[in-house]
């Protein structure tokens, strides 16, 4: 079954899993900070458009692109469908002065094809500022 919606912002709540991405390392997040930066997410994208996107990914591109910064990846446990555009991950990079992104969309474990490019009505700073929150706490436990 395929879920569509018109604004990439309508599937977001949709979410099974949150993982972030930081120079090519995967940091797995437990449930309340995947809550919490599922919150921030909804926040950054309230008010934003879907517009048509010229940007494409290819696997190859996408696994050299996480290699260096910061990503967010949301995980669906279906087949969603924006703009005609399927995906059950979608991975965005997080840097604070952007207001406009590319989702880059997953598909059975592969990135390949069109974007879905998202004008935001501000910019990242605050799911930055999240993150940075977040990532810093994990360290923490970690030297525990």
């Amino acid at each position: 079954m395929i879920m569509s919606f018109f604004n990439a912002a309508d599937a977001l709540p949709f979410a099974e899993n949150i993982t972030l991405l930081s120079d090519g390392k995967e940091i797995v997040l437990t449930q309340e900070q995947q809550t919490d930066l599922k919150d921030e997410i909804l926040n950054m994208f309230e008010n934003s458009r879907t517009l048509p996107a010229f940007a494409v990914v290819t696997d190859e591109m996408f696994k050299e692109d996480v290699q260096s910064g910061t990503f967010v990846s949301l995980k669906f446990n279906q087949v969603m469908e924006v703009e005609g555009l399927p995906f059950d991950e979608i991975v965005f990079k997080v840097v604070p002065e952007y207001t406009a992104i590319n989702l880059l969309r997953g598909n059975k474990g592969a990135f390949q094809g069109r974007c879905i490019h998202v004008q935001l009505e501000e910019n990242m700073q605050s799911l930055s500022e999240k993150i940075q929150e977040i990532q810093t706490k994990a360290e923490v436990s970690e030297k525990i």
